[in-house]
């Protein structure tokens, strides 16, 4: 079997020629007397060299892929079930990463998304006693071997994790915890003590930030030793060193690593001397997600030391640009009430202006002809008006005339010089009287004929 560097974005090609997918280790491989038809994607071992002396030396390439094709050799290592604790736990893109330790190693592990959904059943945790069933690999690139984990049985909550609670709620029983023993911390220090490791990415964050926020501020480490069996040591006498010194605050900070390399922060030693301190003390201890017993006896927890530095150190560079800012505001503001000031005083010269006699009295004639012709012309309006309103009139007179109606052919009866209304005004062979516009005739009624009341109405 000849392993393949197939990028993601040729993996059809390969698989078409025949190239095949470990599911298990996650690698394209094909058989020995395949390699022509794989050659642009086989990464030979570079070639040993030779001193001067005719010693071979291999590459570090070269004896890790020894190490991989020893452990693919071998079958005791296919099929391997172990024990341990759960520790480091994550999830990236549904594939699991984790190590189980026992008291004195550890053994890194993955289980693959594919994998997990039949080989895992619960949720896994920081913590958990696991008995795994696996194939044991060698990683070529990084060194070192992995558990490649099939499936994965529940046993518990490991020893160390039950330890760590235990020991946490004693802690808390005797009030190490509790918020009425948290010291107030300083908004504006002016000397702080670190407790960190002077190689260490945490004192690098640290100054950079406060370089940045407030490069007039006192910074000074106490260097200790951050993990393994010492640094409980090294760090309690940190504490009681820098806590005699005068400082304002005390920051114990670290950067992220396994749950291992935070043991110390998790020493009863430790908690105890934090608890001791008169100097208020704040932690900045590995990665957002870690947290440890310190954490619970400083009198502010952080989650990184960015963040601790963030948090403890004020931003005087936004106070001084805060100062210039108002500076230039002052000087704007002076400015435009001088500009307000000038304004005013042109407007009372021109109002000065304006009640000089002689501009008074040209004004007013000039306002006494606009004003004249305007009511001149009001006048013409009115009257205009008027007379358009009197024909107006007029015409609606003449219409109503009752002369005006004879003329265009309608007459005015009347019976005995009453006027004629209804039909049931008059009788047969009466005399009515008919008035039109040039005389008056006298008429003789031979019938009467009444409309039905549905006729009767008027539209």
């Amino acid at each position: 079997m000849i392993r393949l560097d197939v990028p993601f974005r040729e993996k059809d090609r390969a698989k078409a020629l025949g190239a095949r997918w470990n599911y298990a280790e996650k690698f394209w491989y094909c058989e020995d007397d395949q390699i022509d038809l794989f050659r642009e994607w086989y990464r030979a071992p570079e070639e040993p060299v030779t001193d001067g002396e005719g010693n071979k030396y291999e590459t570090v390439s070269a004896i890790n892929e020894m190490i991989v094709q020893y452990f693919d050799s071998k079958p005791e290592f296919q099929f391997i079930r172990v024990k341990g604790e759960v520790s480091n736990y994550s999830l990236w893109k549904g594939h699991h990463f984790f190590t189980i330790k026992d008291s004195s190693s550890v053994l890194k592990c993955i289980l693959w998304e594919q994998t997990a959904q039949t080989g895992l059943d619960f949720e896994l945790k920081d913590g958990q006693e696991v008995g795994l069933v696996g194939s044991l690999r060698f990683n070529a690139k990084r060194g070192e071997g992995e558990l490649i984990v099939a499936r994965v049985h529940d046993l518990g909550e490991g020893g160390e994790n039950q330890e760590l609670k235990l020991l946490k709620e004693k802690l808390q029983a005797e009030g190490l915890f509790d918020i009425e023993h948290k010291k107030p911390i300083p908004p504006y220090p002016k000397r702080i003590g670190i407790i960190s490791s002077k190689e260490g990415d945490a004192i690098r964050d640290i100054c950079r930030v406060a370089h940045d926020r407030n490069p007039y501020i006192g910074l000074f480490l106490y260097s200790v030793t951050v993990q393994g069996q010492s640094a409980p040591d090294s760090i309690i006498e940190g504490i009681r060193k820098m806590d005699e010194g005068g400082y304002d605050l005390l920051i114990i900070s670290r950067g992220g690593g396994s749950r291992e390399d935070l043991a110390p922060f998790d020493d009863e030693r430790v908690i105890r001397a934090v608890y001791a301190a008169n100097t208020p003390v704040v932690s900045g201890v590995g990665h957002e997600r870690d947290w440890t017993l310190i954490d619970l006896v400083v009198d502010k927890r952080f989650s990184t030391p960015t963040y601790v530095a963030q948090g403890v150190i004020p931003d005087v560079m936004v106070d001084i640009r805060r100062l210039h800012q108002l500076e230039r505001s002052m000087k704007a503001g002076i400015g435009q009430v001088l500009r307000r000031k000038m304004l005013l005083l042109d407007s009372r010269r021109e109002r000065l202006e304006r009640f000089n006699p002689e501009v008074v009295l040209q004004r007013n004639q000039e306002k006494l002809t606009i004003l004249t012709e305007r009511m001149q012309e009001l006048i013409r309006q009115q009257i205009r008006q008027r007379k358009h309103r009197c024909d107006v009139l007029i015409a609606t007179l003449n219409g109503r005339s009752p002369t005006a109606k004879l003329v265009q052919g309608f007459g005015y009866i009347s019976r005995d010089e009453k006027p004629v209304k209804s039909v049931g005004d008059v009788r047969r062979d009466e005399e009515l009287q008919i008035t039109i516009h040039d005389g008056e005739i006298r008429a003789k009624v031979l019938g009467v004929t009444k409309k039905p009341v549905e006729e009767q109405k008027v539209p």
